[in-house]
């Protein structure tokens, strides 16, 4: 059964749920895409320095948002508290600090504050009742939420968004969709499962990852793609049932190592399906599955 509450990129890694199984089955075969992806691999730039991994990945997420469209604040730091005037000031002038301070360490610490609202919201309250706690007790301030990066995680986000600046800006073309919703994940009665995606520029569905990659026997961290990264944007273009983005390429941003690799969308699924796959098909395929779930 879907219901809000789900999230495609955990769903997607749970072969039990109805859409992991669906693309363990159609697309069963990820050596190929793996392969290139090992051979055009970047050495890692920006080690981990302590910072909370989840945090860091949802902050870089936003950072890139903001480099995009730094007067825009992004929709899924409002959504903890719909409707509380408060909560959305102090995150709009958390958004406006993260995407137009000259200041190098006031941007990082007001992106990593709106990355906390972010994780909240999607984790809930009970599992992540920090920002809640200080809506309610009335301690939900600017200045507050500043206090909240260290050190680390300061010096991540400051080199992570110099590192997209140089590697990633330039590469992307428009139209730009920032942090896009599909036609079964928007929220409202429709939504079947929440899922949104990174970025789509031009067609090109972009996933931002800061995972590290493991040491290898010389102490090295060579980066890797993860069967589940394939699996996550095939899940979000599955879920565009009207086409509304024309997503015809995907493409993954390592954003440690400074690399984006793309291929396209007709070229994924013929790989990893082992023949020419009908993409529209599929969504329909998608689309009754999950009508029937919410049944």
């Amino acid at each position: 059964m879907y219901n809000t509450t789900g999230l495609l990129s955990k769903d997607v890694k749970d072969a039990k749920t109805s859409i992991g199984r669906y693309l363990r089955t159609n697309f069963p075969n990820a050596k190929p895409l793996q392969a290139e992806y090992k051979a055009l691999a970047g050495d890692l730039v920006i080690d981990s320095l302590g910072a909370n991994a989840g945090n860091v990945g949802t902050a870089t997420d936003l950072i890139i948002r903001l480099i995009l469209e730094p007067e825009t604040t992004p929709e899924s730091a409002l959504a903890l508290f719909p409707f509380n005037a408060t909560y959305h000031e102090v995150v709009n002038e958390l958004a406006v600090l993260a995407g137009r301070s000259g200041d190098g360490e006031i941007s990082a610490r007001a992106v990593w504050a709106l990355a906390l609202c972010v994780s909240a919201y999607r984790a809930g309250a009970a599992w992540a009742p920090f920002i809640p706690d200080l809506v309610q007790s009335n301690d939900f301030t600017v200045d507050t939420m500043l206090e909240q990066a260290d050190d680390a995680a300061i010096a991540e986000l400051v080199a992570l968004k110099e590192l997209a600046e140089e590697r990633l800006i330039p590469k992307l073309t428009g139209p730009l969709n920032l942090g896009p919703t599909f036609d079964l994940s928007k929220r409202g009665p429709a939504q079947r499962i929440a899922g949104e995606a990174d970025l789509i520029a031009g067609g090109l569905l972009i996933d931002v990852k800061t995972t590290l990659a493991p040491r290898n026997k010389a102490g090295l961290r060579p980066d890797v793609l993860r069967a589940d990264n394939l699996y996550q944007l095939l899940g979000y273009a599955l879920l565009d049932y009207s086409n509304l983005y024309t997503i015809d390429r995907l493409g993954i941003y390592s954003a440690r190592y400074g690399t984006l690799t793309e291929w396209p969308l007709e070229r994924v699924t013929s790989l990893m399906s082992g023949r020419k796959f009908n993409f529209a098909a599929a969504r329909q395929e998608i689309w009754d599955m999950m009508q029937q779930d919410a049944a």
